[in-house]
């Protein structure tokens, strides 16, 4: 009887050292004895999950106060205080606890203090706790389960009715409404049971699938429409929600349906989710199939062939820009190309663009500009020279064509050019240049010095050519020259690129030489000049116009050469001379000198051209135009008897071929780039 006793104390000593245990006792210190004072001591009781703990007191001799400010036992849970005992409390009968109460708690405190001290002699408690099992199944207040609870000693677990499922939580009961796949181009899908009511906890998923190229159309009525709706308005209970193509439709609750819905897509999610709670009866959606549209435009700026009102998955389309715009792949043009509604809604090729027809920045001429202010199709530009001293040969006009070119009003692209202005002269006085009269500036601003071997002139007749005598040049290819001003002194230098002399010209020994037939050359300067009123060229005759002057007729000779005074002159000279019948100037000498047809006599009577002249210019004044003035040169200085006697001169009306063909030749080989001319002028 000892040993069992022993026994139970000591199973009572295990339960109470801290772990989950069934059952224990707690005593106060030195119990049955008297508690000492300032006793401040606790006690944790666990018991296991699925129990409550009953506390009951076999004993109780506190020393009693108001509230139990003095000595106390308190019974905590978390940071609450359930319960405070003080007082005595005697056994009234065997067996019948003093005080005993149940926590619905797997853990309480059990709390003893005592004061400083005490007028009796307290003898403190005894109490017992147990594990209680607690049914959760009758805890309205948890309600653990959605539908069906059972309760077990230390737990309970959650069932479902038939065709219902348990969720991952172990507490509701749903329906399985899940993995539904639809793919017949027309149908109809509703919510579990319907028109029964739906059940609810549920999460219904359902997918239609269509071919690509045709998305899925909804419709609704309102007799198959029937869900929860909260009593705001809003679908925080029951929901249903339609996704398509990345875009969200809804969420739908109530009784009123949604329109139509044109989905965009062949792929559709239609989800339904439900709460614990309601009897709606549900939905049914029909659903059925459409092309999948394209827009009405493939691009901008373009038409299409066929045209129609709108465009479905697979249609074909020719596509072409309107006029003034073109497609450009890298830098080739396409006249057109096609392009096929595909099976997301949109077309191919649309990376294609029509862009404007773009004629670009207009290339420059020399010696001009052009003004303008767009490059694209329809646009104009116009062409002006820099200067009084060009003219400008050809349109002045042109617009951008649908080919990209800038066109003038002939349809042609070729650009114009600014051409020198010929014959432009200031001179106002006539006398002699044998003994002549100095020049002024702009009275012959053609006129050049040669500074050769043979010294003499020359004569520019474009803006980098110069026409001279052969005679002049053959036995230096590398002369220099002096422009733009009627000073020696003061004009610029300039050297030769390339000399010319005629291929029927025979070089011979000039001081013995006998026959001056073909005495003509031209010299290529190394650059350009730009022409001012100090250097531009003189006219060339034309054939049909100004290419013979009469016997008679009065021309202009200039010259740096001998006069009167002194064998040379600083200062260019002219003259007026009167042109002569060669055959008449032939038999007034007598010489072994060769007169030919390539020639012309001019000047007597002391006005002539002389040494140091040679290769300088016969001009006469354009008659065919008088109001301009201006002046060709009808000879070259070649050579002469006598002094002051009469000049021969080559006439240049017999070699424009040769001038035009040879400049010609030789500016195509070079296919010279453009480069900024020489200003000679200041």
């Amino acid at each position: 009887m000892e040993l069992s006793r022993w026994l139970f104390v000591t199973l009572l000593g295990c339960a109470s050292a801290g772990s989950p245990s069934m059952f224990g006792e707690i005593t106060s210190p030195n119990y049955p004895q008297g508690y000492p004072s300032n006793a401040n001591e606790t006690w944790d009781i666990q018991v296991p999950e699925g129990y409550g703990i009953r506390l009951y007191f076999i004993h109780l001799d506190v020393e009693p106060s108001e509230n139990c400010e003095y000595d106390s036992v308190k019974v905590i849970i978390g940071d609450d205080v359930q319960q405070t005992l003080c007082g005595r409390h005697v056994i009234g009968t065997v067996g019948i606890p003093i005080k005993e109460k149940f926590y619905h708690s797997t853990h309480l405190k059990l709390l003893f203090k005592s004061d400083f001290s005490n007028q009796e002699r307290y003898t403190g408690f005894s109490a017992y706790y147990m594990a209680v099992d607690v049914d959760e199944c009758e805890d309205e207040s948890q309600d653990p389960c959605s539908h069906f609870c059972n309760n077990y000693i230390g737990g309970y677990f959650c069932s479902c009715p038939p065709e219902y499922d348990l969720h991952a939580d172990q507490q509701t009961c749903g329906v399985n409404c899940s993995g539904g796949l639809y793919t017949d181009l027309r149908g109809q899908i509703s919510s579990p049971g319907y028109p029964s009511p739906y059940p609810e906890n549920s999460r219904c998923e359902y997918k239609v699938l269509l071919e690509p190229g045709y998305q899925v159309i909804l419709t609704f009525q309102a007799d198959d429409f029937d869900i929860e709706m909260a009593d705001d308005g809003s679908c925080s209970y029951d929901i249903l929600t339609i996704k398509a193509k990345g875009h969200s439709f809804g969420p739908f609750c109530g009784n009123s349906p949604p329109s139509r819905l044109e989905t965009g897509s062949n792929e559709v999610d239609i989800l339904f989710q439900t709460d614990s709670g309601g009897d709606n009866r549900g939905w049914k959606i029909r659903y059925s199939e459409d092309a999948i549209p394209c827009p009405k435009q493939v691009i901008e700026d373009a038409v299409q062939n066929p045209r129609q009102d709108g465009y479905v998955f697979k249609d074909m389309v020719t596509v072409t820009c309107v006029e003034g715009y073109e497609i450009l792949v890298g830098q080739k043009k396409l006249p057109s190309f096609q392009a096929k509604c595909q099976g997301d809604g949109t077309w191919t090729n649309t990376h294609l663009k029509c862009e404007p027809v773009n004629c670009g920045v207009p290339e420059s001429i020399d010696n001009g500009g052009v003004d303008f202010t767009h490059t694209t199709y329809g646009s104009g530009i116009k062409y002006k020279c820099n200067t009084d001293f060009y003219t400008l040969s050809g349109d002045d006009t042109y617009g951008c064509s649908l080919e990209g070119l800038w066109i003038n009003s002939k349809g042609d692209s070729k650009l114009p050019n600014c051409v020198p202005v010929c014959g432009i002269s200031s001179l106002k006085l006539q006398s002699k240049i044998f003994g002549g009269s100095s020049a002024e500036k702009g009275n012959f601003p053609w006129v050049v010095n040669i500074d050769s071997n043979t010294r003499g002139g020359g004569s520019l007749i474009s803006d980098r050519w110069i026409l001279t005598a052969a005679h002049v040049m053959q036995d230096n290819m590398d002369p220099m020259i002096r422009v733009g001003s009627v000073r020696i002194g003061s004009a610029k230098e300039l050297r030769a690129k390339k000399v010319i002399l005629h291929p029927k010209w025979k070089v011979e020994d000039i001081e013995v030489k006998t026959n001056f037939d073909n005495d003509i050359a031209l010299i290529q300067l190394s650059n350009k000049v730009e022409l001012g009123p100090c250097i531009c060229p003189v006219c060339l005759p034309q054939k049909g116009g100004t290419s013979s002057p009469a016997i008679g007729e009065i021309g202009y000779i200039a010259g740096w050469g001998s006069t009167q005074k002194r064998s040379e002159t600083k200062i260019l000279q002219y003259a007026t001379v009167f042109l002569r019948d060669t055959e008449g100037c032939k038999k007034s000498v007598v010489t072994d000198q060769t007169f030919t047809l390539n020639m012309l006599c001019a000047g007597g009577s002391g006005n002539d051209s002389c040494k140091g002249d040679s290769g300088g210019p016969l001009m006469f004044q354009d008659l065919t135009d008088r109001k301009s003035k201006k002046l060709y040169i009808s000879g070259i200085v070649s050579w002469g008897v006598e002094c002051g006697k009469f000049g021969m001169y080559t006439k240049v009306e017999n070699y424009l071929d040769w001038i035009k063909e040879t400049i010609e030749e030789v500016e195509k080989e070079e296919n010279e780039q453009k480069e900024e001319p020489v200003k000679i002028c200041s």
